[in-house]
């Protein structure tokens, strides 16, 4: 038998030590390092302080992060151990993120919840070679079609086109030019690369609703989506060209009558002619069938968390930001922030359905359902795939403009891609 004072010491040593074997024990307080390059210090502050109402031994410090280098400094830092736990990342870098994302437990979302609950093409965009999820998205965006109402009024349209006929059409009625043949307003900002913001995505649209291969355009519905993005600005009849200033300029200056851009892009707009009265529209689609362009940011979590009670409890978090509740307050607290006039649109198909009648994020959330994706996503600064592929596509644009024809220029365009992909390893 121990002797009396000996079991006062180790009854008194249990109840120093935080009284965990009496009290069925308290969970390690843990630090979580959560990046985003979208979100404010100030909206992210308020998830963190409801968060930690549920969880009050979880701090997470959230650091919003610039977009350039962001991608390659993501790679670099978890590679060496001091990256960070969860962080965001564009859609289109999943092939080069494989090895730092972590897949998402079916615990935590599963593979039916996904099916149910998001738009479909998150199937394609997030998933690794096992088909397992290693992100969820924060939103969906991608192409709308934005239009000026005053000059719509003023030259007797009625409401935005619904098809790339009735495009050209409404193009060449609101192009109005000078006695010169000089453009003062452009109808539509298509045909060009060095002044079209966006026009990766616009093509990359294009080729896809004509059924063309993206990642080997030496078909003919590639080069027939090529040569009729391109007609845009040729010829006495064109409706744009090299001399407007650059798309977003010349929409929010109101030398501009349609521009495909991205919902992010309103509060641009908004700031620059806070007067300017517009709407935005799904983008236009061929006569049969539907087909949209998806550009937006998931969260997931690092591979490299090597503590186990850590990594559940990043999972946890990733969980979290993706309830109902908190995709609301992302939305509804990112409208309110200076400089911004709506969130980012929701990537949840019920949840969207709110958002389907706003002048804005309604479009988008209308074409969500047939959103598809492709590594040629302007706007993203990876030098990885994006801004390589984009390089690729930009010279088909300009060769194609300058009287190169659509199908030589794409032979090249796809032997520039294969040595592009064959250089990402990890595609």
């Amino acid at each position: 038998m121990l002797p009396f004072k000996l079991l006062t010491i180790i009854a008194f040593s249990l109840f120093l030590s935080g009284c965990t074997w009496f009290t069925g024990g308290q969970p390690e307080y843990i630090t979580l390092k959560y990046w985003g390059t979208w979100d404010s210090a100030t909206v992210m502050n308020q998830i963190r302080q409801e968060y930690k109402q549920i969880k009050p031994y979880v701090d997470i410090e959230y650091q919003k992060q610039s977009p350039q280098q962001y991608r390659e400094t993501i790679e670099a830092r978890i590679q060496s151990g001091v990256g960070p736990d969860i962080f965001q990342f564009h859609n289109t870098w999943t092939p080069m993120l494989i090895e730092e994302l972590s897949p998402i437990p079916q615990s935590v979302i599963s593979q039916q919840e996904f099916q149910a609950n998001y738009f479909q093409t998150i199937f394609s965009d997030l998933r690794n070679s096992g088909k397992e999820f290693i992100g969820a998205p924060m939103g969906v965006d991608g192409l709308g079609l934005y239009w000026n109402e005053d000059l719509f009024q003023a030259a007797g349209v009625i409401g935005p086109p619904a098809t790339w006929q009735e495009l050209a059409q409404t193009a060449a009625k609101l192009t109005v030019k000078d006695r010169a043949g000089n453009i003062r307003t452009a109808g539509i900002a298509l045909g060009t690369s060095t002044n079209v913001d966006h026009f990766s995505d616009i093509l990359g649209l294009m080729i896809l609703q004509n059924g063309g291969n993206l990642k080997r355009p030496t078909d003919q519905q590639s080069a027939d989506a090529l040569d009729y993005y391109t007609h845009f600005a040729k010829g006495g009849s064109r409706v744009w060209d090299d001399a407007m200033p650059p798309s977003t300029i010349a929409f929010y200056s109101g030398s501009l009558a349609m521009y495909l851009g991205p919902s992010w892009r309103a509060a641009e707009i908004k700031r620059e002619n806070p007067q300017l009265k517009f709407r935005v529209s799904p983008v236009p689609q061929l006569t049969d069938g539907s087909v949209s362009w998806g550009s937006y940011w998931a969260v997931g979590v690092s591979s490299q968390i090597k503590d186990k009670n850590k990594r559940a409890e990043a999972f946890e978090f990733l969980k979290y930001l993706q309830k109902d509740s908190t995709l609301i307050k992302l939305y509804s607290e990112s409208a309110k922030t200076p400089g911004r006039v709506i969130g980012m649109p929701y990537p949840k198909k019920e949840l969207a359905k709110q958002l389907a009648s706003d002048p804005i994020a309604g479009a988008y959330v209308t074409d969500a359902p047939f959103m598809h994706s492709f590594p040629m996503a302007s706007d993203t600064f990876d030098n990885g795939l994006n801004d390589q592929i984009i390089g690729a596509y930009k010279e088909a644009i300009d060769k194609t403009f300058k009287g190169t024809p659509p199908s030589k220029v794409l032979e090249d365009t796809a032997k520039n891609l294969a040595e592009i992909f064959q250089s990402i390893s990890k595609l």
